[in-house]
């Protein structure tokens, strides 16, 4: 009887091992398109910083195999066009990796509908808000 008992629960946990469970980096389309910088956010210490909008070029796009290029640098709060980027994303940590020259650290980011905030690794607190344009 044991031994029908140890078989029957050997096959249940079988059955229900299934590769599928494991989501891996799963790919989201929350984060795939364009995405367009609108604001920055410089907090002088005190925790009063809010964001303050900004006229930039820059964008990021994300694609759907878990790479993303930039028009700019996305390793820091920068408005400019001038240093493009490229590299990894992964949803399941919601983390950015880019080449950063010495400090190759990824950087996290968070989405809430059509906007998406990157936070950098600052003394006090510094994002960079962006909108999805496409």
């Amino acid at each position: 009887m044991k031994q029908i008992l140890f078989t029957l629960i050997g096959i249940i946990l079988l059955i229900s091992c299934d590769s599928s469970d494991d989501p891996g980096n799963v790919l989201t389309s929350d984060i795939v398109g364009t995405w367009q910088l609108v604001a920055n956010l410089a907090d002088p210490g005190d925790g009063s910083g809010t964001f303050q909008s900004v006229s930039s070029n820059k964008t990021i796009t994300f694609n759907s195999d878990g790479t993303f290029t930039s028009n700019g640098n996305v390793c820091d709060i920068s408005i400019t066009t001038s240093a493009a980027t490229n590299g990894t994303y992964n949803t399941m940590d919601s983390t950015i990796n880019a080449n950063c020259g010495t400090l190759n650290l990824p950087i996290s980011y968070s989405i809430d509908n059509l906007t998406m905030d990157i936070s950098y690794i600052c003394i006090e607190a510094c994002e960079s808000r962006y909108r999805k344009i496409n």
